[in-house]
């Protein structure tokens, strides 16, 4: 009789030759000799100096029909007034897209479409960059279309102000993601909020940037002496140095040299920061100092101690905060260091939202540690090869090479560097780990910050420390102070919106309107096409609004009750963030009738604007502030009839954020109320979309509980 073998039986038989199984890998593994990593040699780079100051750097390699392209300048947005942070950016982009003499940006477009080749151009806050990539048959009309790019760009307003659009939609995006918040806080924090290192665009300072400012920047510091260009691929170096001279020979000389990077004084001081950020569950944590330099004597040692603390795979924070404890999504960092200015030493860790200070005290654990034990053989077989082995894809292009090249050439730094990065890290030793934890870490002077819904958290900050709260409100771009409020100014400006106030209806029936609903037809004006939706909306002052948007892909409804505010689409429904809300309550400040219904609230500063421009018909403008100096918006009125023609703010479109201004006309009498029934509105100057009244009723039957979050 044969017995039967249990469940449990053939579990255990699995088990013991899944094990069997497992150590014969794992033998077989460690038998596998992989070679040492090879020594990387220097390709043979010929480097020119034309008689105008330009660098040229030339590297043949006719594997591949292909010629590439780096371009180095000196400049970038650490030279630019911080009235006007962003027009080094704004500048590079144009510099390639605005077009030249010769061709315009669209029609370089088509060119280098039809012989697909790349052209491109941007400027970052130490430098600037221009590539190219194109076929080596193509390479002459390459190079006069790169050299007209950087000698002769004609900075086409269209594509300023499309790049100001693009700009101005990153702001108001800039809070959305957490981490982002990190990084861009923590630079403040280590370098100074006033830092060329750590300022950050603005809606303000884009308004502030004009044509001239970018032809001014480009003739100041776009010049072959603050010019590197390396060139690689399929060329013969002697002919290719004669195109070169034929295309950048007669580039003239600008005013010189750019100034140095500025210094960075920092001192070390322990400091807690605080970001509210309540629409998340998750804490973004970053902690640590002022980072080193590249040419600092210890910089191998700080690597590799780098790599043990806090690789975010295989490290202490890793194997201890998140392996071992489970308090990390994910938890790492870095060292950081440049070659002329010093770079940031920072921690990260994404934790949830209750256990976010344990998770930082075990992260300051871990650090301490780094100062008091040795690593082990197995750390620091890790932590080399974890190094060497992505080190070497620093060899894998050559157009690398160059580019890292070029960056050594300019600040004076060993060209050889990078050809003694393996020598000098396989050289590191236990000792020195240590030696350089002690002497570059600080425990005792982190600046630590948080990014989270502090309600959540599992302990109060303060026990890490006094707590600075950040605010990370994203500016208006509204002007505010540009018009003189004179007493005089002020008197008119009170005179000319009460005369706005009768023609529109008068005080006591405007006074009467509760609610107004309405439902328009909307045609959005895009570079795409233009695209018709149809909205709904009911409006109950003085904060109260209900929108449903009827969309090719359905309806969508947002809502704001003053207090809370959601968005529909479909079957999701989401709070309204609070960015959304803020928005919100600023359309609603801005709102005639609201305006008109109020117009005589002393916390209103009303001031008469001087005619700007000449109009036709003429009109009276006067400027509007909210009682708490937030918002702002300007108003024109017939200066005859006395009824609002346009309305000038900065606010949001579907195509992001910008200074807008409504065009009103087609006026018609609604219950004695005098409503535009036509609204077109621009953005920088463009027709962006049109707003068509069909029905419109002034107190309107609201259900309760209309302006609740939706079911």
């Amino acid at each position: 009789m044969i017995k039967k073998i249990s469940f449990f039986s053939l579990f255990l038989i699995f088990i013991i030759l899944l094990s069997g199984i497992e150590l014969m890998a794992q033998r077989e593994i460690d038998i596998i000799k992989f070679p040492n990593l090879g020594m990387q040699k220097a390709p043979k780079i010929e480097k020119i100096n034309l008689d105008n100051g330009l660098t040229l750097y030339l590297l043949e390699n006719r594997q591949l029909p292909i010629v590439k392209a780096a371009v180095r300048f000196g400049a970038g947005e650490y030279l630019v007034p911080k009235e006007k942070i962003g027009l080094a950016s704004i500048t590079g982009e144009v510099m390639r897209t605005g077009g030249t003499e010769k061709m315009s940006g669209d029609k370089i477009d088509e060119a280098l479409e039809a012989i697909g080749a790349t052209i491109e151009v941007n400027f970052e806050i130490t430098s600037g960059t221009a590539r190219m990539t194109i076929l080596s048959d193509y390479v002459d009309t390459g190079l006069a279309i790169l050299a007209d790019v950087l000698q002769r760009p004609i900075f086409d307003p269209d594509k300023i102000d499309l790049k100001k659009t693009s700009e101005r939609s990153e702001i108001a995006r800039r809070n959305d993601d957490p981490f982002d918040i990190c990084i861009r806080e923590y630079s403040k924090i280590i370098y100074g909020s006033e830092s060329p290192y750590a300022r950050r665009m603005e809606y303000s300072t884009i308004n502030d940037i004009s044509r001239d400012d970018l032809i001014a920047f480009h003739k100041q510091y776009v010049t072959p002496e603050n010019t590197m260009m390396a060139l690689w691929g399929d060329f013969n170096k002697k002919e290719m140095k004669a195109k070169l001279i034929k295309y950048f020979g007669g580039w003239a000389k600008g005013p010189g040299r750019v100034p140095q990077l500025p210094a960075v004084n920092y001192e070390f001081k322990s400091g807690v920061h605080y970001v509210q950020k309540d629409n998340i569950n998750q804490t973004s944590i970053l902690l640590g100092h002022i980072g080193g330099y590249t040419g600092d004597p210890d910089y191998f040692a700080m690597t590799i101690m780098n790599k043990i603390l806090a690789d975010p795979s295989v490290s202490r924070l890793y194997n201890n905060v998140r392996s071992k404890q489970g308090l990390a999504y994910a938890v790492g960092g870095d060292y950081t260091s440049n070659i002329a200015y010093p770079g940031i030493y920072y921690n990260y860790c994404l934790t949830k939202s209750q256990s976010t200070v344990k998770a930082i005290k075990s992260m300051l654990d871990e650090i301490k540690r780094m100062q008091t034990d040795l690593p082990t053989p197995e750390e620091m077989r890790q932590g080399k090869d974890g190094y060497l082995n992505s080190f070497v894809f620093n060899f894998e292009h050559r157009g690398n090479i160059l580019i890292r090249l070029m960056e050594y050439d300019y600040f004076g730094f060993p060209n050889d560097f990078l050809y003694k990065v393996k020598d000098n890290i396989e050289k590191v030793a236990p000792l020195d780990v240590i030696t350089v934890a002690r002497n570059r870490l600080h425990p005792d002077a982190l600046q630590i910050l948080v990014v989270g819904r502090g309600a959540d958290f599992d302990e109060s900050l303060s026990v890490l420390g006094k707590v600075d709260t950040i605010d990370i409100t994203i500016p208006s771009g509204e002007v505010k102070g540009s018009i003189t409020a004179t007493p005089e100014a002020l008197a008119r400006g009170k005179e000319l919106l009460g005369l706005a106030v009768m023609a529109c209806g008068g005080k006591e029936n405007l006074a009467k309107i509760n609610t107004v609903s309405s439902k328009t037809t909307i045609n959005m004006i895009l570079p795409q096409g233009e695209i018709a939706l149809q909205s709904n909306s009911i409006l109950a002052f003085p904060d109260k609004i209900k929108n449903t948007l009827i969309t090719p892909m359905g309806e969508m409804v947002s809502i704001s009750n003053g207090q809370e505010g959601w968005i529909k689409q479909g079957d999701n429904i989401m709070p309204a963030p609070p960015e959304q809300m803020d928005e919100t309550q600023k359309e609603l400040f801005r709102n005639i009738i609201l305006i008109f219904k109020t117009y005589d609230n002393p916390g209103y500063q009303v001031t008469f604007v001087p005619a700007e421009r000449l109009t036709d018909p003429p009109v009276n403008t006067i400027q509007i502030i909210s009682a708490d100096g937030k918002s702002t918006f300007k108003l024109d009125l017939d200066a005859k009839t006395n009824l609002p023609t346009a309305k000038y703010y900065f606010g949001e479109t579907m195509m992001g954020p910008g200074n807008l201004v409504e065009l009103y006309s087609d006026y018609r009498n609604i219950s004695g109320i005098e409503i535009p029934f036509a609204t077109q509105i621009m953005s920088e100057g463009k027709k962006v979309m049109e707003i068509t009244v069909s029905e419109y009723q002034i107190n309107p039957a609201i259900p309760e509980g209309f302006f609740e979050k939706p079911e």
